[in-house]
Parts: C-alpha cells; sequence; structure tokens
C-alpha cells in the first residue's frame, strides 16, 4: 500500500470507529431505522453540496441506477440497518468486534464469484475467525435471550450485506468515481430503508445537538469514509479494503469504554485475538515467512 492509500485506510478505519458513538447516541429519539435513513439522505446531500462548491463534476452515467440500488439495499440496508439494529441489542462493544468478520465473507464471496479456490492458510484463517465468533458469542457478558439472539442476526446481516456490497462494487461499479457511488448508493439506500419507518417510528422530535449528532455521523461515517472505502476497493481490492474492519472495533472499544462506561471482558479480548488472527490469514500473512526475515 502506497502512503496515500494509508492515510485513506487509517481515516476510514476512525470515521467508521467513532460513528459507534454516535450511533448510539441517536436510536433513542430517532429509532435504529429513522438513524439509518436519514444518516443516509444526510450524507448524500452532504456531497452533492461538496461536489457543487468544490466544482467538481457529477456524471452519474445511464444505465447506473441499478447498480446503486444493488449497493444502497447491500452496503446500507443490509450493512448499516443490521449493524444499527445489533447495536441496540448487544452494545457497541460487541457488535464492533462481529464487524471483523466482514472481511471473512467478502473471501467466500469473491472465491465463488471468482470460482477460485482459497490457500490452506485462508481455510485455517475463516475458521479461526469463525471459532473466534463463537467464543465472543458463547461468553458475552449479556444474557442470551431473544433480543441478545436478534442483535447476533442483525450482525451477521450487517457483516455478510456489505462483504456482497464490496465485491459487487469492484466487479460492476469501478467505472463510477467515488463520489457518485457514494451519492448513488446512500439515496438509494435511504428510500428502500425509508418505508420500515412506518414499523419503527421515531420516539420524539430530535433537539438542535441531535440533529448536529446525525449530520457529523453523515457526513464524516458516510460521506467521506465511504468515498475512501469506494476509492480503496477499486485500488487495492474489496478484502483488503474490508480489512478495515479489523482496527474499527479498537476506536469503538475505546470509545465505548471512555464515554459510554462499557465494560470489556477477557472472553471479548480472546475472541477478538481469534477474530484478527483468522483474518490476518485470509489476507496472506504468513507466520513462517514472518520469522525468516527476522
Amino acid at each position: 500500500m502506497t502512503l496515500r492509500q494509508i492515510n485513506m485506510y487509517f481515516w476510514t478505519v476512525f470515521f467508521w470507529g467513532v460513528s459507534f458513538a454516535l450511533i448510539k447516541y441517536l436510536i433513542p429519539t430517532f429509532g435504529w431505522v429513522g438513524v439509518v435513513t436519514f444518516r443516509a439522505f444526510c450524507a448524500s446531500a452532504i456531497l452533492v453540496v461538496i461536489a457543487k462548491v468544490m466544482r467538481r463534476e457529477l456524471n452519474f452515467g445511464k444505465g447506473n441506477a441499478k447498480h446503486f440500488l444493488v449497493l444502497g439495499i447491500t452496503s446500507v440496508a443490509l450493512n448499516l440497518g443490521g449493524m444499527t439494529f445489533a447495536l441496540h441489542r448487544i452494545g457497541t462493544s460487541l457488535t464492533a468486534i462481529l464487524v471483523t468478520t466482514i472481511p471473512l465473507y467478502s473471501l467466500i464471496i469473491e472465491k465463488i464469484w471468482s470460482r477460485s479456490k482459497p490457500s490452506p492458510a485462508m481455510v485455517v484463517g475463516l475458521l479461526i475467525g469463525f471459532s473466534g465468533v463463537v467464543v465472543l458469542i458463547g461468553f458475552a457478558p449479556q444474557q442470551i435471550n431473544g433480543a441478545f439472539l436478534l442483535g447476533i442476526l442483525g450482525s451477521v446481516v450487517a457483516s455478510s450485506g456489505f462483504a456482497f456490497g464490496g465485491n459487487y462494487a469492484r466487479v460492476y461499479t469501478e467505472h463510477i468515481g467515488p463520489y457518485e457511488q457514494t451519492i448513488g448508493t446512500f439515496f438509494f439506500g435511504g428510500l428502500v430503508t425509508l418505508p420500515a419507518i412506518l414499523f419503527v417510528p421515531m420516539t420524539g422530535f430530535p433537539t438542535i445537538k441531535e440533529f448536529g449528532v446525525l449530520l457529523l455521523l453523515a457526513g464524516t461515517a458516510s460521506s467521506l469514509a465511504y468515498i475512501l472505502y469506494f476509492s480503496l476497493v477499486s485500488e487495492i481490492g474489496p478484502t483488503k479494503a474490508l480489512s478495515t474492519e479489523f482496527l474499527v472495533p479498537v476506536v469503538a472499544v475505546i470509545v465505548g469504554a471512555l464515554f459510554l462506561n462499557e465494560h470489556v471482558t477477557g472472553a471479548q479480548i480472546l475472541g477478538a485475538s481469534l477474530i484478527f488472527l483468522g483474518c490476518a490469514l485470509v489476507l496472506g500473512w504468513e507466520p513462517q515467512k514472518s520469522l525468516r526475515t527476522k
């Protein structure tokens, strides 16, 4: 990776890591559906304004609406919807750590899509990674009840949806610029989730502070982060781009512990460590080569 790509990688991790605390702050008023929907529309609008101010010409092209719809469903409705749904039920730390399974789903989808066989190290990495998820869920501090299981299901939907969206973007939308991809993705994602507000309505009228936090969330974790993400997908591939998720829990757990009074258990650390090890193997880390170079 170049220095520019590392810089994009860092800011993507930072924005997505902090977003968990912002989302949790907004859910009591907006509801989990409202957070996703209004975040999506705000992110799309913010980027249109930025493009106009920068006099950047936007070219969405003909026939790309279907691609934006697919990305809106996978990367917004399923990913952000599932993640926000899970966050409301299983907390910041556990949701953030489970997000690290996205690259594992991405690898499976990528190999199926390309009809290529994964290496033995990748297979071992997948097994270790998923065992980490089992440890994480099995020894979670929350009581395992219906709400908890729904939260876990939400995280699975979020991770698999985003992984599919990343691979879809690499195959079908490389010809579309990152601004256009992000604007189209969030606009269609907002349209897809909007009807669900009828079933999960807002609990009250937001305050000025809550509107400000929503704009901050949309402008950083959506507008800017997704431009960086789509750029990374185009330059280094979906699975490597999605490896940003490995470091997101570090930021999210720190924020959750410092500002939300959430506790991190030893089992969570163990489960997360297994996930990180599995993902590292999936991405091509070879311990034997590392030892030989020392």
